[in-house]
């Protein structure tokens, strides 16, 4: 079984991925930290020299490498916060994997995204008075993909990082 988790940047999804993996005694694979090893670079470095629609093609054929060479095993999978923009990565996840929607309101991103600055390039240039305007379309945009491939969709907001994992271990 493979087991994703997507959701918005600062939702929590490396924190909960890493943990659940530890539960499970299986791999965990972050998506986005697998492509920067096959590419030799960071992300924000393939965006900037060879454009989104790149890193977009580089994330599809990742993904389904992944997915291809641990289908017979349990393994957690950390996507990044725009893969499932992508038709594409969506049929993938939905069909090949128990996906898990990591869900919060626009309100408790932007206030984690406030603190983690200097690490979030999106929002290193907007004060935090802006931030939650400034994410909001982002978010909107991306938010049917969460959807759309979700097998499982756990509201955060509220919840320590213990209970989110009891109740995705208690829902799998």
């Amino acid at each position: 079984m493979i087991i994703t988790l997507t959701g918005f940047m600062g939702v929590g999804k490396s924190t909960i991925a890493n943990l659940l993996a530890k539960h499970l005694y299986c791999k965990l694979v972050d998506l986005d930290k697998y492509i920067e090893n096959e590419q030799g670079m960071p992300v924000s470095e393939i965006f900037r020299n060879m454009g989104e629609s790149h890193f977009r093609h580089l994330e599809e054929l990742s993904l389904k490498k992944i997915i291809n060479e641990n289908a017979e095993k349990v393994l957690v999978i950390s996507l990044g916060g725009g893969t499932l923009i992508s038709g594409v990565n969506q049929s993938i996840i939905k069909q090949q994997t128990k996906c898990i929607y990591l869900k919060a309101s626009i309100q408790l991103l932007a206030e984690r995204l406030a603190e983690h600055r200097g690490k979030r390039p999106v929002v290193d240039n907007i004060d935090n008075l802006n931030i939650q305007e400034e994410i909001a379309p982002l978010f909107e945009k991306r938010k049917t993909g969460y959807e759309n491939a979700a097998s499982l969709i756990i509201d955060t907001d509220g919840k320590s990082i213990k209970t989110i994992l009891i109740e995705i271990i208690n829902k799998i």
